[in-house]
């Protein structure tokens, strides 16, 4: 298929590219970019740059960049996955038989979530091996990490990754997506930093979907209402597997931003039907248009979110006013437990003949409200 970001040659080596890589040459300005090269052919290239990646990684960081946002082939997303996260270099293969060993107390709930994970796919059928190895990952990480322990959105990533690598492979890329990537700090139980994600959404759809904002608002749909689980699952219970896939392309080169970039592009092409629509309507149309509606488009939804303008220091400042806003909630919840406290304290007298007159009223009034039936 024709990509609007580059032409690719399946049969052809494009000999430029490969030497371009191999050379370390750059693009003019002295930026390198990998869309000097219309006729990639994507597989020559990630298979030379895997082959030289310590040199080239150090070497050529944008260039890397460049290639994985225009999708990694399939065939090499197993290595690709683990070079970007830098699972490779990482010693938490080496705990992992152990930790398979171990109990966890999630294991109640990581069972019952598992028949839900992935349930069309037939690696992931009842009794399958797919099924043993995302309960095996997902109960490792829940004892490696007691503060977060299990949450549910976490299954559909594990689940991701089991369909590209062996399972000892897929922990040491999932505890690296969760320790460098804000993916744990999402699943922790005070889950601030989704609120904090689902703020700075709002801001963005505000900014540059006013009347789509407004529509949410009158219809009063909270954000969280249909963007939580793109967030908490990186579009994997939204979006069709192959066009997830290219999302943690990206994600893995572009962290978060990329999700936020995707969140908007969909908003964006799925906005005029969402204004047709009431609460109810919006609910079906996330739940179930949104995946159809990009089944076979993907190349449209990444040109879309490429042009999506995200200001980092905006960004930064909207991470500050909330966390000010949370803050001060926090407090007042404080005080009003405290003025509580202290007034029930101040006033116990009046508690005590209070609870004694309603115990006297209640006993002294039983035997005549139930005498009929005790005759």
């Amino acid at each position: 298929m024709k990509s609007i970001f580059f032409f690719f040659r399946s049969n052809e080596l494009d000999a430029r590219s490969v030497a371009s890589l191999r050379s370390g040459s750059s693009s003019s300005g002295g930026q390198e970019s990998a869309n000097d090269d219309e006729d990639l052919d994507l597989w020559a290239v990630w298979g030379d740059l895997i082959k030289n990646w310590e040199i080239e990684s150090r070497r050529r960081p944008n260039y890397i960049k460049d290639l994985s946002r225009r999708g990694i082939p399939q065939h090499f997303r197993t290595i690709a996955w683990q070079l970007l996260s830098g699972a490779n270099v990482s010693s938490i293969h080496d705990i992992y038989s152990e930790y398979i060993r171990q109990s966890s107390p999630h294991e109640k709930v990581i069972m019952r979530d598992i028949p839900r994970t992935y349930p069309e796919l037939e690696f992931f059928k009842d009794g399958g091996r797919g099924q043993q190895s995302l309960f095996n990952v997902i109960k490792a990480y829940s004892i490696h990490d007691k503060e977060v322990g299990y949450c549910q959105g976490s299954a559909f990533i594990v689940g991701q990754l089991l369909l590209q690598m062996p399972e000892e492979e897929a922990f040491a890329v999932f505890v690296r997506l969760m320790e460098l990537y804000r993916l744990r700090e999402l699943y922790k139980p005070a889950m601030t930093e989704l609120g904090l994600c689902m703020f700075q959404l709002e801001c963005l759809v505000q900014e540059q979907m006013p009347d789509l904002h407004m529509h949410f608002n009158n219809m009063g749909f909270d954000t969280s209402m249909y963007a939580s689980g793109w967030f908490l699952t990186l579009f994997t219970t939204t979006l069709p597997l192959d066009l997830t896939n290219r999302i943690m392309d990206v994600f893995l080169v572009e962290g978060m931003e990329c999700i936020f970039r995707i969140a908007v592009a969909i908003l964006q092409q799925a906005r005029i039907d969402l204004l047709k629509l009431d609460m109810e309507g919006m609910l079906k149309y996330f739940q179930r248009e949104i995946r159809e509606r990009f089944e076979n488009d993907h190349e449209l939804l990444f040109a879309v979110a490429s042009q999506v303008t995200l200001n980092g220091k905006k960004m930064k400042r909207l991470e500050k006013d909330y966390l000010a806003k949370r803050t001060k909630e926090q407090e007042e919840a404080i005080e009003l437990r405290v003025s509580i406290f202290f007034f029930l304290k101040a006033n116990k007298k009046i508690n005590y003949f209070l609870i004694c007159t309603q115990k006297k009223f209640f006993f002294d009034n039983v035997p005549h409200r139930f005498s009929s039936v005790w005759k």
